[in-house]
């Protein structure tokens, strides 16, 4: 028991500095990377604040990545902080590794038919952090958010939103996102799991977090005219 205890710590370190490792690199334009210009919020986003808020904020996200839980709850932090100062929006980026990840994206889509999406996205990232992601999951999630069962469970078995999503990922994939979570503020790359708070690399840099990223951002001369 102490050493099956044991291994799971370890991997539990080697995931945290992983992710912390993916921050290797100050924002650039998706542009600077190869990338085509980055697609504008539009209505088939999922969107959190007003899109005329100063900082523009597009995250690429696989509900059954590791680092992403952790960064949807500093995302939240960003929302409850920068109130309406941001707008927020969610594209879908699954991994081919991740088995449930189309299957989580589909689910999302599916609660957002009945206004739920966000709803949704929180649940889901917590099944992520208790390993319990998958099908007859999504199902009880959707009872749990009081959906019609009925409509949720024919939606996801249809596999009707699967071209968009498929798409959402073709586009990040041709602006620059690798891996996930990938960002976009104001249409610079971030990718990797940003904390709220600056935080210390594994090799021992001091790196900005969300917050005094989006500070900067807010203090440029551009936005703070405004």
């Amino acid at each position: 028991m102490f050493k099956q205890n044991k291994i799971y710590f370890i991997a539990a370190i080697i995931l945290i500095l992983a992710g912390l490792i993916l921050i290797t690199k100050e924002g650039k334009a998706p542009e600077d990377s190869g990338g085509q210009v980055l697609k504008s919020i539009d209505q088939t986003d999922h969107i959190l604040g007003e899109v005329s808020a100063p900082v523009k904020i597009i995250i690429y996200s696989d509900f059954e990545c590791p680092f992403c839980p952790k960064f949807a709850a500093a995302i939240r932090e960003v929302e409850s902080y920068f109130k309406d100062k941001v707008v927020i929006a969610f594209r879908h980026y699954f991994l081919p590794n991740h088995p449930n990840a189309l299957g989580a994206a589909e689910a999302a889509e599916c609660a957002s038919e009945q206004g739920k999406f966000w709803e949704m996205h929180d649940k889901l990232f917590a099944d992520n952090d208790a390993g319990r992601l998958g099908f007859e999951q999504f199902k009880i999630d959707a009872v749990d958010l009081n959906l019609n069962k009925e409509q949720f469970n024919q939606c996801l078995a249809s596999g009707k939103y699967e071209n968009k999503i498929n798409g959402q990922k073709l586009e990040g994939a041709k602006s620059g996102v690798t891996g996930t979570p990938t960002i976009f503020l104001n249409n610079n790359i971030y990718p990797g799991a940003y904390p709220f708070e600056d935080f210390t690399s594994p090799d021992g840099r001091q790196n900005k977090g969300m917050k005094n990223i989006i500070n900067e951002i807010l203090n440029e001369p551009s936005l703070s005219k405004g």
